[in-house]
């Protein structure tokens, strides 16, 4: 039995799911896994799944869930050994293999990289803190999030994530990998705007890159940011590096070119290793004589061995994990969560609303050609890029995102499911890489989506102002030809796409402010597409 908290509250029994009831005894169990093998005090665990009044009937509400967690993890075949619910005064205790837990098999390795990148170790660090961050399915217990329990202990584990990110990056980098993290870096850069580490990196990814003006402007905006809103100067580092750019300083320049292959194996079985088919790298015997010394041939050995970098769109070959499949590719993501107002509080309701939302996100995708992810609550996903990738992946993905909107809100071609309309939709569109789950016993047609692009969607999602698509500026870039977008504040807040060119309904009965990107128009000439740049 293993206890996934990085992601979804998910509980496997040998690979299967089980199955685990409503949100207090998720609660209860999510809490006392986040202090596994500890005494949880009672009023603790009532005041975590109940922030705000606490109802008379919760202790026994408590107990009930407590009981029914002792049925759940007593029956499972697996669960010998690995996890027992005990009473310990004043509270209760689960004692469980720590190996069971993503949390705390994280927790060790992200000690283990920080210790062997202080160490100079840094191959071995960057393979162990990919093992790390690929533990995370998606922001950590985001359904119990979704349900209002938000907990400090959340906060702590999304530093700990980045900087074990920033960890890899220099790691990463003091291998001579530039090329490979750069739009990594970029993307997590503008995420996390207050974070200087991330920036001098990203800094220094880009002038390794011979991009030397981006480098520099990296800085300006990022000290502009930094004055205006907290009226601070960069830190002494920054601007030393800033310095050191402006002189083409030699301490700046890359290390020698790391190895062409990587044959050594990763230390654990059950985190996938990421593949580039071999057609473009020479066989390890080949004499480094004959290799052909150009970007290429050093980048793309370098960029299989990224696991949170992009691999140019192709997929890679599935590898297995704990009896699931993963497949690493570039995809274009549409999540679109629905606040569900209007069904006020009856299970009933409110899984009848859930089911036809369902189906209006599976209609819409597979009508622009595209597949419905895994589903979690309310917030449900579509990708596009799977099983083959193609080049308008991203422009389908905005055009389904508009056709699931207008479903919602009762404009589109099919039926309008959904009463309370686009008010209490939120979109969010994000091109990019990605790790397909396959579970044993699930469709190959729904896999469970994580990694850098789901990522970035999750946090677009909560930005996303209601009634809105917003899209990824690798999305707007990619689709551009074919939709229309406002211009409006840069990542990770999202563009805000407006219509299909040529097309008017998306954007009627809707007042809007700001100027439109060649709304409705044909084609622009190349110096229209001037003029627009400089506005």
């Amino acid at each position: 039995m293993d206890f996934h908290l990085l992601g979804p509250l998910e509980v496997l029994d040998d690979g299967a799911p089980v199955p685990l009831g409503g949100v207090i005894k998720r609660g209860a169990l999510a809490h006392l896994l986040i202090h596994a093998n500890s005494v949880v005090a009672t009023s603790r665990l009532l005041a975590a799944l109940w922030p705000g009044d606490t109802p008379l009937t919760a202790r026994k509400m408590l107990q009930n869930a407590v009981r029914d967690l002792r049925r759940t993890l007593s029956c499972a075949p697996g669960s010998e050994g690995r996890a027992v619910l005990v009473t310990d005064a004043p509270g209760y205790r689960l004692r469980v293999d720590p190996d069971a837990v993503d949390l705390l098999r994280f927790r060790r390795a992200v000690e283990r990289g920080h210790a062997e990148v202080a160490a100079g170790s840094y191959e071995s660090a960057a393979r162990v803190l990919r093992e790390a961050l690929g533990l995370w399915r998606g922001p950590a217990l985001a359904d119990l999030v979704e349900d209002g329990l938000v907990w400090p202990e959340l906060a702590a584990w999304e530093n700990s994530r980045l900087n074990a990110l920033e960890d890899l990056f220099e790691a990463e980098l003091a291998c001579g990998r530039h090329h490979a993290v750069l739009g990594e870096l970029q993307a997590v850069a503008a995420a996390e705007p207050t974070r200087e580490r991330l920036s001098c990196q990203l800094m220094l990814a880009l002038y390794r890159c011979g991009r030397q003006t981006e480098a520099l402007a990296a800085y300006r905006h990022r000290r502009v940011e930094l004055v205006e809103r907290y009226g601070l100067e960069p830190t002494r580092e920054m601007q030393r590096l800033e310095r050191a750019i402006l002189a083409h300083a030699p301490e700046l320049d890359p290390p020698s070119p790391p190895s062409l292959v990587d044959v050594t194996p990763l230390p654990r079985a059950d985190v996938p290793r990421v593949d580039v088919p071999r057609t473009d790298v020479p066989r390890a015997d080949v004499p480094r004589a004959d290799v052909p010394r150009t970007d290429t041939a050093r980048e793309a050995p370098a960029q299989s061995r990224a696991g949170l970098t992009a691999v140019g769109g192709r997929a890679t070959r599935p590898r297995r994990l704990n009896e699931s499949t993963v497949e690493h590719k570039r995809i274009s993501l549409v999540w679109v969560r629905h606040a569900l107002e209007g069904h006020g509080h009856d299970p009933s309701s409110v899984q009848e609303a859930l089911r036809e939302a369902e189906r209006v996100v599976r209609e819409e995708a597979a009508r622009f050609g595209g597949t419905m992810a895994h589903a979690a609550g309310p917030v449900l996903s579509a990708l596009f890029g799977h099983p083959e990738t193609s080049e308008d992946d991203a422009a389908r993905a905005v055009r389904a995102a508009f056709a699931m909107r207008d479903r919602f809100a009762g404009r589109g071609a099919g039926p309008a499911p959904m009463g309370p309309g686009p008010a209490c939709l939120h979109v969010a569109v994000v091109t990019g890489d990605a790790y397909l789950l396959f579970r044993p016993g699930e469709p190959d047609t729904a896999p469970r989506v994580m990694g850098e692009a789901a990522d970035r969607c999750f946090r677009m999602l909560a930005l996303a102002p209601q009634g809105q698509v917003r899209v990824c500026e690798v999305t707007r870039r990619a689709s551009e030809p074919d939709i229309a977008y406002r211009v409006g504040p840069e990542p990770p807040d999202g563009w805000e796409a407006v219509q299909v060119r040529g097309q008017r309904h998306a954007t009627e009965g809707r007042r809007t402010a700001g100027p439109l990107d060649w709304t409705a128009r044909p084609a622009p000439e190349p110096e229209e597409v001037a003029a627009h740049a400089v506005l």
